[in-house]
């Protein structure tokens, strides 16, 4: 029975041996297991073992039963690439299994690697900084601070960061619309920007070479081109404060018509006024300071200043009386506008008329003495016939008249005509001595027409004009009525009141000379 005990022997350590082999946990990892505990077969090295058992998962993990502990058990199906991982636990990030939906699956939380936490390989857009990139926003708008290309958004990369820059074309040409700073191109930035701006310097003189719109000074900019231009008034007119050309400032003496002149070099606001025939605007264009029809003239006495309607009104008025051309000078008098249709020059004046032999004596010497032409106002006194300097042979009337008051046109005279002209007229043209007769005058307002003559010394004094031995129509009449001496051309009564009416005993009347 020997052979016998032996193969027992044998045969109880085989026993002793598998059960020594299936002592310890019932769910060793990478060993399987049926539900009573009796082993399925050996533990493999892969995730998955020919049974299905997963080294490292429970004992049953494998066998398709979800046993306690277990997050799932598809058996067979189980798989580091499936949704139950060899483990019996479902799929997750992190597991260290790639399981369906994930690129990659390194174990870790680590986003430095090449697997991401995301259980993704690293990607730009994935919100994940990774290796490489700057940042990752996990969005395509290329406005903002971080770019699709997952680089931190600068200028000149060609996208505009919103609300940081105002332009990036990508590129470092400044003669566009788009600095290399990502500013806008803008006149006065110092960069010429081609085709909108001529010139550039960057700075606000526009006194230099470019002005500040960025365009090239030019004469003719209004704005004085230091060491190239004199003067510059933005116009193209030539004949005011600037040439044309910018060369000089126009002047009174430059030969030119400019700078506001009315002709060449006179008038305006800066120049002598013009001569006679010269082109003017206004008067004060003109030397006589009359400007008629564009063209200055010299009146030559009071009839041309009315002929000529320059003025209307009784005042002082310039006049030349033998042109500008002539060798006598421009005078000041007083023209009568009012009376008898105008134009009549005052050259004599006389409001001292006490009754007396020495009132009349002055008179006298007044009448006998001519004075240089001058205004003669309608209440002064007279010291001599003022036609001195005046071109009498351009005169044809004279009035020798006699007015109310001082400021009232005359009432009572006698006018002469005189169609070759008043040259040697007594009076006007000196005086011709005592009794020596006149000429020719009618009287108003009687309208009677005597030829009157001088005074004559003989019966001192007789003054001024009268008739038949010395009745006085106009002056001083020594055998005059008993109102007074003085005469105001009464023509209608009986010998010795001749030239006397009651209105000769009012206060302020006047004798006056006139000449048109």
């Amino acid at each position: 029975m020997q052979p016998h005990h032996h193969a027992l022997i044998s045969l109880c350590a085989t026993v002793v041996a598998l059960a020594l082999s299936g002592c310890g946990t019932a769910d060793s990892p990478g060993v399987g297991s049926d539900s009573d505990g009796s082993s399925t077969g050996a533990a493999t090295d892969g995730p998955t073992g020919t049974s299905g058992v997963t080294e490292g998962g429970p004992a049953s993990c494998g066998d398709g039963v979800q046993d306690a502990g277990e997050e799932c058990d598809d058996g067979a199906a189980n798989g580091a690439d499936r949704p139950c991982t060899p483990n019996c636990t479902k799929v997750a990030c992190g597991d260290g299994f790639q399981g369906p939906g994930e690129g990659c699956d390194d174990g870790n939380a680590n986003d430095d690697d090449a697997c991401t936490s995301a259980c993704q390989a690293p990607g730009c857009g994935d919100g994940v900084v990774s290796v490489g990139e700057a940042c990752d926003d996990n969005n395509t708008d290329n406005s903002d601070g971080c770019l699709n290309s997952c680089q931190l958004a600068s200028c000149g990369d060609g996208y505009v960061y919103s609300g940081i820059e105002p332009c990036d074309d990508g590129n470092d040409d400044n003669s566009d619309a788009c600095l290399d700073t990502c500013e806008v191109a803008k006149c006065g930035d110092g960069i010429l920007q081609e085709v909108v701006e001529v010139c550039d310097d960057g700075d606000k003189d526009n006194g230099d070479a470019c002005l500040n719109n960025c365009q090239a000074a030019r004469c003719g900019d209004g704005f004085v081109q230091e060491g190239a231009e004199a003067c510059d008034d933005g116009n193209e007119i030539d004949n005011d404060g600037c040439k044309n050309d910018c060369s000089s400032p126009a002047s009174c003496i430059d030969g030119e018509q400019n700078g506001g002149e009315s002709d060449v070099d006179c008038g305006g606001l800066h120049c002598f006024g013009c001569l006679d025939a010269q082109a003017c605007d206004k008067d004060a264009d003109c030397m006589s300071s009359y400007c008629h029809e564009g063209q200055c003239l010299s009146p030559r006495h009071c009839r041309d200043i009315r002929d000529l309607e320059l003025e209307t009104d009784d005042g002082v008025y310039d006049i030349d009386p033998d042109g500008q051309d002539g060798p006598l000078p421009p005078a000041q008098v007083f023209c009568e506008m009012t009376f008898n249709g105008g134009g009549w020059q005052a050259v004599y004046n006389m409001m001292d008329k006490p009754i007396g032999e020495a009132a009349a004596q002055a008179m006298l010497d007044s009448l006998m003495a001519n004075g240089p032409a001058a205004p003669v106002l309608p209440g002064s006194d007279s010291p001599a016939v003022l036609t001195d300097g005046l071109v009498l042979a351009d005169f044809t009337e004279v009035v020798f008249g006699w007015a109310p008051t001082s400021g009232s046109d005359v009432a009572r005279y006698g006018r002469l005509e005189a169609p070759g002209g008043l040259a040697g007229v007594c009076y006007l043209d000196g005086y011709c001595g005592p009794g020596i007769e006149v000429g020719e005058f009618d009287i108003v307002p009687n309208g009677s027409t005597r030829t009157l003559r001088t005074g004559d010394a003989d019966d001192f004094p007789h003054v001024g004009l009268g008739y038949d031995a010395q009745i006085m129509l106009w002056g001083y009449d020594r055998q005059a009525s008993i109102f007074s001496n003085w005469a105001n051309w009464n023509d209608g009564g009986m010998c010795c009141k001749a030239g006397n009416v009651e209105a000769i005993e009012v206060p302020g009347w006047r004798y006056t000379i006139y000449v048109r």
